[in-house]
Protein backbone atom coordinates (compact mmCIF):
# COMPACT_ATOMS: atom_id res chain seq x y z
CA UNK A 1 0.00 0.00 0.00
CA UNK A 2 2.91 2.37 0.73
CA UNK A 3 5.04 1.84 -2.41
CA UNK A 4 1.61 2.36 -4.57
CA UNK A 5 0.88 6.16 -2.43
CA UNK A 6 4.50 7.14 -3.21
CA UNK A 7 4.43 5.63 -6.69
CA UNK A 8 1.68 8.25 -7.44
CA UNK A 9 3.25 10.79 -5.67
CA UNK A 10 6.38 10.16 -8.17
CA UNK A 11 3.73 10.25 -11.38
CA UNK A 12 2.05 13.48 -9.90
CA UNK A 13 5.47 14.75 -10.08
CA UNK A 14 6.95 13.90 -13.33
CA UNK A 15 3.75 14.99 -14.27
CA UNK A 16 4.06 18.64 -13.31
CA UNK A 17 7.26 18.37 -14.53
CA UNK A 18 6.61 17.92 -18.07
CA UNK A 19 4.00 20.31 -18.25
CA UNK A 20 5.19 23.05 -21.12
CA UNK A 21 5.69 26.72 -19.30
CA UNK A 22 3.14 29.55 -20.45
CA UNK A 23 4.11 31.49 -23.00
CA UNK A 24 5.07 35.29 -22.32
CA UNK A 25 2.55 37.63 -23.24
CA UNK A 26 2.97 38.92 -26.69
CA UNK A 27 4.47 42.05 -26.79
CA UNK A 28 1.65 44.87 -27.76
CA UNK A 29 2.62 46.46 -31.77
CA UNK A 30 4.24 49.77 -30.84
CA UNK A 31 2.53 52.83 -32.14
CA UNK A 32 3.18 54.17 -35.66
CA UNK A 33 5.78 57.21 -35.82
CA UNK A 34 3.97 60.12 -37.34
CA UNK A 35 5.62 61.31 -39.97
CA UNK A 36 7.24 64.87 -40.13
CA UNK A 37 5.12 67.45 -41.97
CA UNK A 38 7.15 68.76 -45.05
CA UNK A 39 6.91 72.36 -45.94
CA UNK A 40 5.01 72.80 -49.34
CA UNK A 41 7.11 72.94 -51.87
CA UNK A 42 8.36 76.57 -53.19
CA UNK A 43 6.04 78.02 -56.41
CA UNK A 44 7.71 78.90 -59.25
CA UNK A 45 7.63 82.68 -58.27
CA UNK A 46 9.38 81.57 -55.27
CA UNK A 47 12.45 79.50 -56.73
CA UNK A 48 12.67 82.46 -59.66
CA UNK A 49 12.84 85.34 -57.07
CA UNK A 50 15.41 83.09 -55.05
CA UNK A 51 17.68 82.28 -58.42
CA UNK A 52 17.79 86.04 -59.09
CA UNK A 53 18.86 87.22 -56.01
CA UNK A 54 21.78 84.80 -55.74
CA UNK A 55 22.98 86.17 -59.34
CA UNK A 56 22.46 89.52 -58.12
CA UNK A 57 24.20 88.76 -54.83
CA UNK A 58 26.77 87.46 -56.59
CA UNK A 59 27.94 90.02 -58.86
CA UNK A 60 28.85 92.06 -55.45
CA UNK A 61 32.75 93.41 -55.20
CA UNK A 62 34.44 93.71 -52.17
CA UNK A 63 33.96 97.08 -49.93
CA UNK A 64 30.19 97.09 -51.86
CA UNK A 65 26.92 95.52 -51.10
CA UNK A 66 24.09 94.71 -53.21
CA UNK A 67 20.91 96.82 -53.19
CA UNK A 68 17.71 95.47 -54.73
CA UNK A 69 15.39 97.19 -57.34
CA UNK A 70 12.28 97.94 -55.84
CA UNK A 71 9.82 100.82 -54.71
CA UNK A 72 9.92 103.65 -52.33
CA UNK A 73 8.13 106.70 -51.55
CA UNK A 74 10.90 109.53 -51.71
CA UNK A 75 10.89 112.67 -49.88
CA UNK A 76 10.22 114.03 -46.60
CA UNK A 77 6.69 113.63 -44.24
CA UNK A 78 5.49 116.95 -43.49
CA UNK A 79 5.90 116.57 -40.02
CA UNK A 80 9.86 116.21 -40.15
CA UNK A 81 10.37 119.80 -41.03
CA UNK A 82 9.78 123.24 -40.88
CA UNK A 83 9.48 125.51 -44.25
CA UNK A 84 13.32 126.08 -43.71
CA UNK A 85 13.93 122.20 -44.83
CA UNK A 86 10.64 120.98 -46.53
CA UNK A 87 11.59 118.41 -49.17
CA UNK A 88 8.25 117.64 -49.90
CA UNK A 89 6.76 116.81 -51.85
CA UNK A 90 6.81 113.33 -51.27
CA UNK A 91 6.59 110.73 -54.32
CA UNK A 92 6.35 107.17 -55.64
CA UNK A 93 9.88 106.30 -57.30
CA UNK A 94 10.30 102.56 -58.78
CA UNK A 95 14.06 101.41 -59.72
CA UNK A 96 14.33 99.01 -62.14
CA UNK A 97 17.82 97.74 -61.58
CA UNK A 98 19.57 96.15 -58.75
CA UNK A 99 22.79 97.98 -58.07
CA UNK A 100 25.81 97.74 -55.87
CA UNK A 101 26.80 100.66 -53.39
CA UNK A 102 29.98 101.03 -51.65
CA UNK A 103 29.17 99.87 -48.38
CA UNK A 104 31.27 102.75 -46.15
CA UNK A 105 31.83 106.41 -47.66
CA UNK A 106 35.33 106.88 -49.68
CA UNK A 107 37.87 107.42 -47.57
CA UNK A 108 40.72 109.25 -47.57
CA UNK A 109 43.32 106.17 -48.13
CA UNK A 110 41.13 104.85 -51.12
CA UNK A 111 40.91 108.00 -52.85
CA UNK A 112 45.19 108.73 -52.43
CA UNK A 113 45.42 105.43 -54.11
CA UNK A 114 44.02 106.22 -56.58
CA UNK A 115 44.08 110.26 -56.73
CA UNK A 116 47.60 110.72 -55.48
CA UNK A 117 48.08 114.28 -56.80
CA UNK A 118 44.90 115.19 -55.46
CA UNK A 119 44.48 114.04 -52.18
CA UNK A 120 46.64 115.99 -49.64
CA UNK A 121 44.34 117.91 -46.69
CA UNK A 122 41.08 116.32 -47.79
CA UNK A 123 39.87 114.61 -44.74
CA UNK A 124 41.52 114.18 -40.83
CA UNK A 125 42.53 110.43 -40.60
CA UNK A 126 43.00 107.58 -43.50
CA UNK A 127 40.03 106.19 -42.49
CA UNK A 128 37.75 109.36 -42.11
CA UNK A 129 35.75 109.82 -45.03
CA UNK A 130 38.00 111.71 -47.56
CA UNK A 131 36.04 115.46 -47.81
CA UNK A 132 37.21 118.80 -49.92
CA UNK A 133 36.62 116.86 -53.06
CA UNK A 134 34.28 118.21 -55.75
CA UNK A 135 31.90 116.89 -57.55
CA UNK A 136 34.20 116.66 -60.69
CA UNK A 137 36.94 115.07 -58.54
CA UNK A 138 34.19 112.58 -57.06
CA UNK A 139 33.61 111.92 -60.55
CA UNK A 140 37.14 111.60 -61.83
CA UNK A 141 37.77 109.39 -59.30
CA UNK A 142 34.38 106.56 -60.03
CA UNK A 143 36.11 106.40 -63.81
CA UNK A 144 39.36 105.77 -62.00
CA UNK A 145 37.80 102.86 -60.44
CA UNK A 146 36.46 101.83 -62.92
CA UNK A 147 39.52 101.22 -65.30
CA UNK A 148 41.59 100.07 -62.18
CA UNK A 149 39.08 97.25 -62.55
CA UNK A 150 38.18 96.89 -66.25
CA UNK A 151 35.13 98.93 -66.58
CA UNK A 152 33.59 101.22 -68.71
CA UNK A 153 33.88 104.83 -67.56
CA UNK A 154 30.43 105.90 -67.01
CA UNK A 155 31.03 109.41 -67.05
CA UNK A 156 32.65 111.29 -69.99
CA UNK A 157 34.17 114.97 -68.95
CA UNK A 158 34.35 117.27 -71.80
CA UNK A 159 33.91 121.10 -71.31
CA UNK A 160 31.91 122.04 -68.20
CA UNK A 161 29.17 119.87 -69.20
CA UNK A 162 29.68 115.90 -68.73
CA UNK A 163 27.39 113.24 -70.35
CA UNK A 164 26.37 110.20 -68.23
CA UNK A 165 25.33 106.92 -69.54
CA UNK A 166 24.34 106.19 -66.15
CA UNK A 167 21.93 103.36 -65.65
CA UNK A 168 23.56 100.96 -68.67
CA UNK A 169 26.36 101.52 -67.69
CA UNK A 170 28.54 99.09 -65.74
CA UNK A 171 31.26 100.71 -64.50
CA UNK A 172 30.87 103.16 -61.24
CA UNK A 173 29.45 106.08 -60.70
CA UNK A 174 27.62 108.51 -57.83
CA UNK A 175 24.66 107.39 -57.35
CA UNK A 176 21.06 109.29 -58.43
CA UNK A 177 19.32 111.23 -56.16
CA UNK A 178 16.77 108.57 -55.94
CA UNK A 179 18.90 105.82 -55.93
CA UNK A 180 20.68 107.32 -52.74
CA UNK A 181 17.91 108.02 -50.75
CA UNK A 182 16.34 104.25 -51.18
CA UNK A 183 19.53 102.52 -50.31
CA UNK A 184 19.60 104.75 -47.12
CA UNK A 185 16.23 104.25 -46.27
CA UNK A 186 16.64 100.30 -46.86
CA UNK A 187 12.79 99.93 -46.10
CA UNK A 188 12.41 102.38 -43.47
CA UNK A 189 9.84 105.28 -43.96
CA UNK A 190 10.73 107.05 -41.26
CA UNK A 191 13.73 110.65 -40.77
CA UNK A 192 16.13 107.83 -40.30
CA UNK A 193 16.58 104.01 -40.06
CA UNK A 194 17.88 103.98 -37.01
CA UNK A 195 17.97 106.05 -32.80
CA UNK A 196 20.38 109.41 -33.98
CA UNK A 197 22.97 109.04 -31.79
CA UNK A 198 23.31 104.80 -33.29
CA UNK A 199 23.58 106.06 -36.72
CA UNK A 200 24.75 109.10 -37.24
CA UNK A 201 27.57 111.47 -36.99
CA UNK A 202 26.43 115.12 -36.30
CA UNK A 203 27.31 118.21 -34.81
CA UNK A 204 26.50 117.66 -31.14
CA UNK A 205 28.45 113.71 -30.33
CA UNK A 206 31.33 114.33 -33.69
CA UNK A 207 33.40 117.13 -32.19
CA UNK A 208 32.60 119.07 -35.57
CA UNK A 209 34.82 116.93 -37.37
CA UNK A 210 34.76 113.51 -39.54
CA UNK A 211 35.28 110.62 -37.75
CA UNK A 212 36.49 106.95 -39.46
CA UNK A 213 33.94 105.44 -41.20
CA UNK A 214 31.50 102.45 -40.07
CA UNK A 215 31.99 102.73 -36.76
CA UNK A 216 27.90 103.36 -36.05
CA UNK A 217 24.99 101.37 -36.57
CA UNK A 218 24.69 100.60 -40.40
CA UNK A 219 21.38 99.98 -41.90
CA UNK A 220 19.43 96.74 -42.91
CA UNK A 221 21.26 96.77 -46.00
CA UNK A 222 24.96 97.31 -44.09
CA UNK A 223 25.69 100.34 -45.69
CA UNK A 224 27.29 103.14 -42.98
CA UNK A 225 27.11 106.38 -42.42
CA UNK A 226 24.43 106.99 -44.85
CA UNK A 227 23.33 109.64 -42.06
CA UNK A 228 25.78 112.06 -40.64
CA UNK A 229 29.41 112.06 -40.46
CA UNK A 230 30.03 113.28 -44.26
CA UNK A 231 27.38 114.38 -46.84
CA UNK A 232 28.04 112.45 -50.22
CA UNK A 233 27.06 113.35 -53.49
CA UNK A 234 25.04 112.41 -55.86
CA UNK A 235 24.65 112.09 -59.74
CA UNK A 236 21.55 114.69 -60.18
CA UNK A 237 21.32 118.51 -60.80
CA UNK A 238 19.34 120.58 -57.77
CA UNK A 239 15.61 120.45 -59.29
CA UNK A 240 12.01 120.30 -57.62
CA UNK A 241 10.65 116.92 -57.38
CA UNK A 242 7.87 115.41 -59.58
CA UNK A 243 4.38 114.98 -57.90
CA UNK A 244 3.44 112.02 -60.19
CA UNK A 245 4.89 108.42 -60.00
CA UNK A 246 8.44 108.06 -61.91
CA UNK A 247 10.84 105.62 -62.67
CA UNK A 248 14.68 105.41 -62.57
CA UNK A 249 14.61 109.25 -62.44
CA UNK A 250 17.85 111.72 -63.10
CA UNK A 251 16.51 114.60 -61.65
CA UNK A 252 16.86 117.95 -63.52
CA UNK A 253 17.95 117.63 -66.81
CA UNK A 254 19.96 120.85 -66.13
CA UNK A 255 20.91 123.24 -63.59
CA UNK A 256 23.70 125.25 -61.28
CA UNK A 257 23.96 123.04 -58.48
CA UNK A 258 24.37 119.45 -57.90
CA UNK A 259 22.73 117.91 -54.83
CA UNK A 260 24.33 116.44 -52.06
CA UNK A 261 22.70 114.03 -49.21
CA UNK A 262 23.11 112.31 -45.61
CA UNK A 263 23.74 114.74 -42.94
CA UNK A 264 27.31 115.69 -41.64
CA UNK A 265 29.20 115.63 -38.65
CA UNK A 266 29.49 119.86 -38.61
CA UNK A 267 25.32 120.22 -38.73
CA UNK A 268 22.03 119.67 -36.92
CA UNK A 269 20.26 116.73 -36.49
CA UNK A 270 17.25 117.95 -38.81
CA UNK A 271 19.73 117.76 -41.64
CA UNK A 272 20.66 114.13 -40.66
CA UNK A 273 17.14 112.41 -42.68
CA UNK A 274 17.26 110.40 -45.03
CA UNK A 275 14.78 112.88 -46.96
CA UNK A 276 16.80 115.73 -46.66
CA UNK A 277 18.73 117.07 -49.94
CA UNK A 278 20.71 120.66 -50.06
CA UNK A 279 22.91 120.84 -53.26
CA UNK A 280 26.09 123.19 -54.23
CA UNK A 281 27.88 123.94 -57.57
CA UNK A 282 30.12 120.86 -58.73
CA UNK A 283 33.36 122.80 -58.75
CA UNK A 284 33.26 123.78 -55.32
CA UNK A 285 35.55 121.95 -52.35
CA UNK A 286 33.22 121.79 -49.31
CA UNK A 287 35.31 120.72 -45.92
CA UNK A 288 31.91 118.55 -44.90
CA UNK A 289 31.45 116.79 -48.24
CA UNK A 290 32.37 113.50 -49.35
CA UNK A 291 31.01 110.81 -51.50
CA UNK A 292 30.63 106.92 -52.42
CA UNK A 293 30.33 104.70 -55.38
CA UNK A 294 28.05 102.77 -57.12
CA UNK A 295 27.47 100.34 -59.81
CA UNK A 296 24.18 99.30 -61.95
CA UNK A 297 24.35 95.27 -62.20
CA UNK A 298 22.17 93.38 -64.37
CA UNK A 299 19.02 92.96 -63.90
Amino acid sequence: MRSRVVLGLLIGIAAACSKAPAPAPKPKPAAAAAKPSLPPPPTPAQLAQAETAKNVAGQATDGFVVVPAGQFVMGSAAQETDDAYNDAPQHSVTLTRPFEMQATEVTVAQYAALMPAQASQKSECADCPVVNVSWFEAVTYCNALSKQRGLPSCVTLAGTEPTFSVLNCSGYRLPTEAEWEYAARAGTTGPRYGELGEVAWYDENAALKPHPVGQKKANAWSLFDMLGNAYEWTWDWQGDYPTAPVSDPLGAASGINRVFRGGGFKHPDVEARAGFRNAYGPSNQVEFIGFRCVRTLAK
